[in-house]
Formats: C-alpha cells, sequence, structure tokens
C-alpha cells in the first residue's frame, strides 16, 4: 500500500451504464469501478469519477452522468456529489468544501476536446486535481483525451481495475494447453474474426453459437433460411474452417428457430431441416448437450457472447443452459463482458465466475493482439 497521501484525485472510470427514464438498469460496471474507494479515500484528499456515457453529440440531457451519482450514492451509502461540468473553474473550491468526499464529473462527451484528444481540454480536466488513476479498460482502446493525454499533466497511475482485466485476459493469451475452450456467440462474426485467428492456434476447442454461427454454417453450403449471415465474410469463415486449426472448431447441430422475431414462436429443427423463411434464434437441446459436454472436460474457458436471442424468453434455453452449465463447473472461467454480463445477471450470478470483464470491444481487440492506447501506460496503483 502506498502511505502517501494522493491529494485530490481523479478517476477515469467506465460508468457507460444503461440508464432509462432517469434509472440504472445494470450497476455492474459502477460497483466494479467503487471496490476499492474505501481505501482509496485513507490516502486521499478527495476522489472525484470520470467517464463517457453513450455518443452524444454535444450536450445530450438522457446521457447525463447524474443518474450515475444517484446509484453510487445508494451502493457506497454516503453523498456522491455530482458536478455538472468538468471544466468549471470552482471545482477546486468544490473538492475543498467537503474533506474525503466523493464527486463525479459530468460526461466527458459533452465535450468535443474529449473525442478529439485536444490538450487543452486535458489540461483544463486535469486542473483542479493532483494524481490520475486510469481505470477504465473499457474505453482503453479509444485515443480519446482521458486515455492518453489527462494523465501526462499529473501523477498518474493504473487503476487495480484495469490492472486486473488485462491480468485476467493475459491468461487467456497465454493459455496453450489442451484444457483450454473458448466459447464465442452473439450477433457478428465480424466482430470476432481476428480473435478467432489469434486464439485458435492455443486452444483445445473453440464453440460457436449465436448468430456468428450461421456464416460458419453457410460456408458449409448448409441451408440457412432467413438466419443472419455476414456474407461478405463466408469466404474467411471458409478459410478459417479449412485450415488445420479449423478442425478444433464445432458448431451446432440443431436450432430453435422462428418464422418472426416479434412472434415469439419457437419450432425445434436439426440443422438439415431449415426452411428458406426459417430464422435461428437458439441453438437446440443437442447442441447444449454437446457443448456441455466438451466445457466439462475443459479447466479453462473463455465466454463471449450469448447463444441466442436470449431477451426473448422463448429463444432464451440455449443461453440459460450454457450460463448455468459453466457457473455450476468446476473450471477457471473468464467472462468477456458485453451481453454475456447480461446473460450472467439474467440467469445466474458474477460471483459464480472467476473474471467477469467490464470491457466489452476493448476486450476484444486486447485478445486479437491489439496494442491499446490505454493499456500499461502508467505504473500500477497498490493500495
Amino acid at each position: 500500500m502506498t502511505s502517501k497521501n494522493l491529494g485530490n484525485v481523479l478517476i477515469r472510470s467506465d460508468l457507460n451504464v444503461p440508464i432509462r427514464n432517469g434509472t440504472v438498469l445494470d450497476n455492474f460496471r459502477i460497483k466494479k469501478s467503487i471496490e476499492y474507494i474505501e481505501k482509496l479515500q485513507n490516502i486521499s484528499s478527495s476522489v472525484t469519477f470520470t467517464s463517457h456515457l453513450g455518443r452524444p453529440k454535444g450536450v445530450e440531457h438522457s446521457l447525463s452522468l447524474k443518474p450515475i451519482s444517484d446509484e453510487m450514492s445508494k451502493l457506497l451509502n454516503q453523498d456522491v456529489v455530482f458536478i455538472n461540468n468538468n471544466l468549471d473553474e470552482d471545482i477546486k473550491n468544490i473538492l475543498n468544501s467537503k474533506e474525503k468526499g466523493i464527486f463525479l464529473l459530468e460526461n466527458l462527451r459533452f465535450n468535443e476536446g474529449e473525442i478529439m484528444n485536444d490538450e487543452k481540454f486535458a489540461k483544463g480536466v486535469a486542473s483542479p486535481f493532483d494524481t490520475y488513476i486510469l481505470d477504465a479498460f473499457g474505453a482503453s482502446h479509444r485515443e480519446h483525451a482521458s486515455i492518453v493525454k489527462i494523465g501526462n499533466h499529473l501523477n498518474s497511475f493504473q487503476g487495480p481495475l484495469m490492472s486486473k482485466e488485462i491480468e485476467e485476459l493475459n491468461k487467456v493469451l497465454n493459455e496453450s494447453n489442451q484444457d483450454f475452450t473458448i466459447l464465442l456467440g452473439g450477433a457478428k462474426v465480424s466482430d470476432k474474426l481476428a480473435l478467432i485467428k489469434n486464439l485458435l492456434p492455443r486452444v483445445n476447442n473453440l464453440l460457436i453459437g449465436g448468430g456468428m454461427c450461421f456464416t460458419f454454417l453457410k460456408a458449409l453450403d448448409y441451408n440457412i433460411g432467413n438466419s443472419l449471415c455476414e456474407d461478405q465474410f463466408i469466404e474467411s469463415a471458409k478459410e478459417i474452417l479449412d485450415s488445420a486449426d479449423g478442425k478444433k472448431i464445432t458448431l451446432p447441430i440443431d436450432f430453435g428457430v422462428t418464422k418472426a422475431i416479434d412472434s415469439h414462436a419457437r419450432n425445434n429443427i436439426d440443422i438439415s431441416e431449415f426452411s428458406d423463411d426459417d430464422i435461428g434464434v437458439d441453438i437446440g437441446k443437442e447442441t447444449i448437450k454437446k457443448f456441455q459436454e466438451i466445457l466439462s472436460k475443459s479447466k479453462t474457458i473463455f465466454w463471449n457472447g450469448p447463444m441466442g436471442v436470449f431477451e426473448v424468453d422463448e429463444f432464451s434455453h440455449g443461453t440459460k443452459e450454457i450460463t448455468n452449465a459453466i457457473a455450476e463447473m468446476d473450471v477457471y472461467s473468464i467472462v468477456g463482458g458485453g451481453d454475456s454480463v447480461n446473460a450472467i445477471n439474467k440467469f445466474s450470478s458474477v460471483d459464480k465466475f472467476n473474471h467477469v470483464s467490464t470491457g466489452g470491444g476493448a476486450s476484444l481487440e486486447y485478445l486479437e493482439g491489439k496494442a491499446l492506447p490505454g493499456v500499461n501506460i502508467y505504473n500500477q496503483l497498490i493500495i
């Protein structure tokens, strides 16, 4: 633990959470961001959080961080003061007016200087503070002012949450034994092609479900009806399947299908039984059994993406069964954020998984082997 007082601390967190009518719908990222707040308060004069939310064009009240300060106040059982600006000349006075106070600045992206990576903006945001903690792994792939410039003007550290994310994802990148399985789902294969190419040589099994599986199935000349397919990536999928490592890939063999997603009507069919107007919306019972059998023989599992349209109860069976299966297995489980977290919150508990990432797109880019602008640019904060 550092014994030095850090003064007025500014933490760049990733508080980009879903909000509806002023209410936070999922506070997972908020909870992770405040885990070490008590230890930090012991070695600082004040703690101020800053973050982006959404992609506003200028000031958009629906994307204000005010509801997040309210949620933080509830979780911490103390007042989190919302400052509705991030360049206010009076911020230092506000910080000094409340000993050991906790504050939250307004949405960074309300000022175009954040996305434009503007030096003047970065210096202005930094000016009331003494110490900067970059702890927003979920935004670390963006070359924005809060990621790469604000820290240049302060005594700066890499935060504990970001360090933990990197440590866990490095386990995936460095894994090379015969007990490592990757489970991928979600809608688009294009989002995960680079990840597949980078990780496939390191794994024993790659299981693919969700909408992305249909591009691979079409590459194998299956009729997939009206199911989601990215035709421009069929050749890429075929190249992967034809490669030596392509033999490690397991695709679904049966499905839940519908004629119209908004009908909520489901029919269960084998892969060979697709009609031209069928839409695949979930993996089927035999696929669930097959996936569970492979997962049960693993020591390490990395999972990213649901197995179907799990938001609709009739189409959620595959995602629910796989979520609960992994949660109960004696494995080291790493979850790559995004909709996988939503699935866990719906069907299980994050406490049943070894690591659940807050990273989303940043996690995928890191696992593709990319160097992210905000990763490992400062020394780690040890508290």
